[in-house]
C-alpha cells in the first residue's frame, strides 16, 4: 500500500481526534475532554474526492516535558512525523497561541515537509480576526475550521489533497490477513505487538490501560501481508462508567468485528479470569479464527507448562478448535511460531474443501454414531455440502432438523473438525429439512467399540 501519509499533530486537547473522526465520518479514535486521551498513533485510510491517503491521529505533544508518559507520547509523535508526507498542525482558537504551539511550529519547519496550519474551534465570524494571531507562527495563512460541527472541513481536505505527493494509486490487497490482538490490561499485548512488527510501534508501559485505542499496523511476513489491530485492554464492567473506558470496551468489540483472526493474549503466570473467557466467547460468537497466546511463559517452571496447557484447554473446551502457542514477547521467543499459527488458522477459516472429502468425513461420522431417536422418531441425515467459508459453513439435509439433540450436534461439529483436520477456526452447521433423495440407502452401523444403543433401524424407518 503506497498511499501518502498525513499526520495530525498538536498539543493536547486541541481537537485532533475530533478532526480525525470528522474526516473519517466515524468514531475511529477515543474522544474525551481530558487531555492525553489519544496516546498512540492511530492509523486509518481516508479519501477525499477519490484521493486516498493514510491519516494518523497522534497523542498530544508537550515540548520540554519531564513527565514519563508525555515523553513516551513525544517519541511516538516524532515517529509519526518522520513517516508522514504532510503535517496537519492543529491549534486551538479558544485557548489562543501558546508557548507549546510555538515550539511545535519550530519542529514543523525543521522537517522541511509540506504542512498545513489549521485553527480549530472557530465557531463565529468574530472569531476569524482573533484566529490570525497564529500567523505569528510563521507557517503562513491558517485554515479556519470547527471539527466538532464540521465547519470548513471540505476546504481543509481540498488543501490536504492539493499538497499530497503524487503516487500511483495502489489496489488494496484483499489477501491481507486482519488479526486483532485482544486481552485484559498488562498481559503483554503491546510488547507482543512490538515483537511481531519488529519496532516500538505501541507505547509499552507497566501501567494497565496504557494502550486505550485500537492501533492498526500493516506488515509483511514471508510474503503475506497482515493488518494487525492492537486493541485497548478490555477492563471489567465496573470501570465502564467512565466515557473513555466505555469507548475502549466498544473499541475491543469493534476490532473483533473487523478481524479475521483473533489473538487472545493470556499471562502465563496468572489464572484464567472471567474477562478472558468473555473475550473468547466474543471471538467465537463473531465467527472468528482463534489463536490463544500464553505469554510470559519464561516465568513458568518447565514442568508446569504441560499441566497448564491441559488445564487451559479444559477451561476453554467450548472452543476446542483453538490454536495454542507459548511466547515470551520481551525475549522475542515464540513469535515465529505464533505467526505460523495465525496463518494456518486463517487458511482453515477461509478454506474451500473438496466435496468428496467433506462427504467422506460426514459418512464416517454418521457410521460411527447415528443420530439418536427422539420421542420415538428416528432422525436421518441424508447429505452434506459446504455452503461457504470464513468460517467454513456446511448444510446438512435431514428429515427432522428440529429434533437434533444438542449433544449430537456437538458430536457432529467435533468429528468434522477432526476428520477434516480443521484447526484454529470454528465451523458452522446448518440443517435443512428434506425428504430422502432418490435411490438413497440407509447407512450401516460400524462397530467402533462401546457406543450408546439406539433404536434398531427398520424398513419402516427407511421409508421416512
Amino acid at each position: 500500500m503506497n498511499y501518502p501519509i498525513v499526520a495530525i499533530i498538536g498539543r493536547p486537547n486541541v481537537g485532533k481526534s475530533t478532526l480525525f473522526n470528522r474526516i473519517l465520518k466515524s468514531k475511529a479514535a477515543i474522544v474525551d475532554d481530558m487531555p492525553g486521551v489519544t496516546r498512540d498513533r492511530n492509523y486509518a485510510i481516508a479519501d477525499w474526492n477519490g484521493k486516498y491517503f493514510y491519516l494518523i491521529d497522534t497523542g498530544g505533544l508537550v515540548p520540554n516535558t519531564r513527565d514519563r508518559m508525555e515523553i513516551s507520547i513525544k517519541h511516538q509523535v516524532e515517529t509519526a512525523v518522520e513517516e508522514a508526507d504532510l503535517l496537519l498542525f492543529l491549534v486551538d482558537r479558544k485557548t489562543g497561541l501558546t508557548d507549546a504551539d510555538t515550539q511545535i511550529a519550530k519542529m514543523v519547519r525543521r522537517q522541511k515537509k509540506p504542512f498545513i496550519l489549521a485553527v480549530n474551534k472557530v465557531d463565529k465570524l468574530k472569531d476569524e480576526a482573533e484566529s490570525y494571531e497564529f500567523m505569528k507562527l510563521g507557517l503562513g495563512d491558517p485554515i479556519l475550521i470547527a471539527a466538532g460541527p464540521g465547519l470548513s472541513i471540505g476546504d481543509l481536505l481540498d488543501e490536504v489533497v492539493k499538497n499530497l505527493p503524487e503516487r500511483s494509486e495502489p489496489v488494496l490487497d484483499n489477501r491481507a490477513i486482519k488479526m486483532a490482538v485482544v486481552g485484559k490490561p498488562n498481559v503483554g499485548k503491546s510488547s507482543l505487538v512490538n515483537a511481531i512488527v519488529g519496532r516500538e510501534r505501541v507505547i509499552v508501559d507497566e501501567v494497565p490501560g496504557t494502550t486505550r485505542d485500537s492501533i492498526d499496523t500493516i506488515f509483511n511476513w514471508n510474503g503475506q501481508e497482515f493488518v494487525l489491530i492492537d486493541t485497548a485492554g478490555l477492563r471489567r464492567k465496573t470501570s465502564a462508567h467512565e466515557d473513555v473506558e466505555f469507548y475502549t470496551r466498544l473499541r475491543t468489540e469493534r476490532a473483533v468485528e473487523r478481524c479475521q483472526v483473533g489473538v487472545l493474549v493470556l499471562d502465563g503466570s496468572q489464572g484464567l479470569s472471567h474477562l478472558d473467557t468473555t473475550l473468547v466467547a466474543m471471538l467465537e460468537d463473531s465467527n472468528k479464527a482463534l489463536v490463544v497466546v500464553i505469554n510470559k511463559w519464561d516465568l513458568m517452571p518447565a514442568e508446569n507448562k504441560a499441566n497448564y496447557l491441559g488445564w487451559l484447554k479444559g477451561q476453554l473446551a467450548f472452543v476446542n478448535f483453538a490454536e495454542y502457542v507459548f511466547t515470551s514477547a520481551l525475549n522475542n521467543e515464540g513469535v515465529f511460531n505464533l505467526l505460523q499459527k495465525i496463518l494456518n488458522a486463517y487458511h482453515h477459516w477461509n478454506k474451500v474443501f473438496e466435496p468428496a472429502v467433506v462427504v467422506q468425513a460426514f459418512e464416517e461420522t454418521i457410521k460411527k454414531l447415528h443420530p439418536p431417536a427422539v420421542r420415538g422418531k428416528e432422525i436421518t441425515l441424508y447429505s452434506i455440502r459446504q455452503e461457504g467459508q470464513a468460517p467454513p459453513r456446511f448444510a446438512i439435509e435431514c428429515n427432522m432438523p428440529h429434533l437434533i439433540p444438542t449433544n449430537y450436534f456437538r458430536y457432529l461439529q467435533s468429528s468434522l473438525h477432526t476428520r477434516l483436520a480443521i484447526t484454529g477456526t470454528p465451523i458452522r452447521l446448518m440443517f435443512q429439512k428434506s425428504k430422502a433423495p432418490s435411490g438413497w440407502k440407509k447407512r450401516q452401523m460400524v462397530d467402533f467399540g462401546k457406543r450408546p444403543k439406539f433404536r434398531a433401524e427398520t424398513e419402516e424407518n427407511k421409508e421416512r
